[in-house]
């Protein structure tokens, strides 16, 4: 591989990693290959979209903006040229800025970010506080904040941004208006997108990202999505089965069994194991359960005590309608599901050919992202470092792909006993009890063994409970603890070897999507790509 095709794959992995690069991270980035003498087509194709990214998603700074005017004059692209024209004219009546510090982050609640953008009249400085409470999940000061940017004289140049907080806070009367009134740019076909997959519509989705691309060819995630399936997945047979756990949380259970009794399950069995719950009866829960979930039928597990997760997993994997299945889901007792969950996850296993897939799991109050996909950032003699779980950009649409990785979120997870007897895979391990790291380890195990754990972002889980986050000294004790004594389980080759494998394996996954949809692509998405593909060749 020569300097250029080198380069160009780093940043296509930077950006695929995160989504969409920070405004400031793309200029920094661009600015960087532009510098290239003689410069390749590659390096000015992929410096003009990062300078468009950064314009889109940081749309009031008016350096970004002269930036973008004098890189589009030199490397037009028409949607965004469009685009442009309108920024021009609809920041030209933007007020001067008052001189207002912003609210602190960690000492100021939403109410004072609120109060700053009511004071503060000018979009540049007003957009910073709305981002930090969407970050934050403060959903009905997001609402207010959208409302507020959306009504001044430049608001809607960002509307489709807006629209996306709006969807995350729940408001989808406002995303609407957002998307059909906000100057049109490729966060809109995103979310427009993200409706249609959410209703069921595969084919208007496909339309939607298609219509995304040819606004902003230069989006690995979107290329990602149009691999996946092109139309409905098949119901799950009589060779799947749902496994749930369940300890001390009788009303997140039956919450979760009512949106669990919403989808699509074809004839896949249901087991529950009450991981010796003292909240109530076992009776008591059951009823709870039905009364929730009428049309369900779970063959109920009762345990005395807690065994902890590991040992709960195993216990259910040992029982004889599960071993008869071949594939088996776990499910957290705090989660609410999309429809097609269990058929979607079916499809991404075959197609990319791994034995565990998880979801893209999301909190509560605002639809943030809480857990994505893992990688190695730093492997070493008893030291694992993983990316972080979530990204600093918000989720406007750009985790909603499939693709491989190395662990992914275990509240929704499904996996291919056939597969995994095939590797001979481990079961979970009961030194992680009661729970943190296991799920993790187990995927490593995946890897370590030479198979595939895969992402599926079209699967977008709600946890009713925040992961991960130890409340209690002692709960923070255990998840380092578990981390320590994961750390210990693997030798630097083999994790060193297992960076390896899933690096090679999640290059040669993007490169066969990209094969599969470069025939749907024409005009300015057509000729990036190919460019891309020879490049990277």
């Amino acid at each position: 591989m020569n300097d250029v095709a080198r380069i160009a794959a780093r940043i296509l992995s930077l950006v695929r990693d995160s989504g969409y690069l920070a405004p400031d991270h793309a200029v920094s980035v661009a600015g960087n290959i532009l510098d290239a003498r003689p410069l390749p087509d590659a390096f000015t194709a992929l410096a003009a979209a990062l300078i468009r990214h950064a314009a889109i998603f940081d749309p009031f700074n008016r350096d970004k903006l002269r930036l973008a005017r004098d890189v589009d004059a030199r490397v037009p692209h028409p949607p965004f040229s469009r685009w442009l024209a309108a920024a021009r004219g609809l920041t030209g009546r933007e007020p001067v800025a008052e001189n207002l510090p912003l609210p602190d982050i960690e000492a100021d609640g939403p109410e004072s970010f609120l109060a700053y953008m009511e004071g503060q009249p000018a979009n540049q400085h007003r957009f910073p506080a709305l981002l930090h409470l969407w970050q934050s999940g403060a959903g009905e000061a997001l609402i207010r904040a959208v409302r507020i940017l959306a009504g001044s004289p430049s608001g809607l140049l960002a509307g489709p941004v807006l629209a996306w907080g709006a969807h995350a806070a729940g408001d989808p009367l406002l995303a609407e208006m957002l998307l059909d009134e906000g100057v049109e740019s490729f966060p809109a076909h995103n979310l427009r997108a993200r409706m249609a997959l959410d209703r069921g519509d595969i084919d208007g989705a496909r339309r939607h990202l298609l219509a995304s691309l040819a606004a902003e060819p230069f989006q690995p995630a979107v290329i990602e999505q149009l691999a996946g399936p092109a139309g409905p997945v098949p119901p799950p047979g009589p060779d799947t089965a749902v496994c749930l756990y369940t300890w001390n949380k009788p009303d997140l259970l039956a919450v979760t069994l009512k949106s669990l009794a919403a989808t699509d399950l074809g004839e896949a069995r249901l087991v529950i194991l009450n991981n010796g719950t003292t909240d109530c009866a076992p009776k008591e829960l059951e009823a709870r359960v039905r009364a929730a979930a009428p049309s369900l039928a779970p063959r109920w597990v009762h345990l005395p005590v807690n065994v902890g997760a590991p040992a709960a997993r195993n216990w259910l994997l040992s029982l004889e309608e599960v071993r008869a299945a071949r594939y088996v889901a776990f499910l957290d007792d705090d989660v609410l599901l999309p429809r097609h969950w269990l058929g979607r996850y079916r499809a991404t296993l075959d197609r990319l050919g791994a034995s565990a897939v998880g979801p893209k799991c999301v909190n509560q109050r605002v639809r943030t992202l809480q857990y994505a996909f893992r990688r190695f950032s730093e492997v070493g003699p008893a030291k694992i470092r993983f990316t972080p779980n979530a990204p600093n950009l918000m989720d406007l649409g750009q985790f909603d792909g499939a693709r491989t990785c190395l662990t992914v979120m275990g509240c929704c997870h499904l996996l291919d006993r056939e597969r995994l007897n095939r590797l001979g895979v481990p079961g979970f391990d009961i030194r992680f009890s009661p729970s943190q790291v296991d799920d993790i380890e187990h995927d490593l195990q995946i890897c370590k063994a030479g198979g595939r754990v895969a992402y599926d972002g079209a699967v977008e889980v709600i946890h009713l409970q925040e992961t991960g986050r130890a409340k209690t000294r002692a709960a923070l004790g255990q998840a380092y603890a578990n981390h320590a004594k994961m750390e210990q389980k693997f030798s630097a080759p083999e994790l060193e070897a297992m960076d390896h494998a899933e690096r090679m394996a999640d290059q040669t996954a993007f490169a066969r999507a990209l094969d599969a949809v470069l025939p749907l692509l024409d005009g300015p998405a057509a000729t990036f790509w190919r460019t891309m593909a020879r490049t990277l060749a």
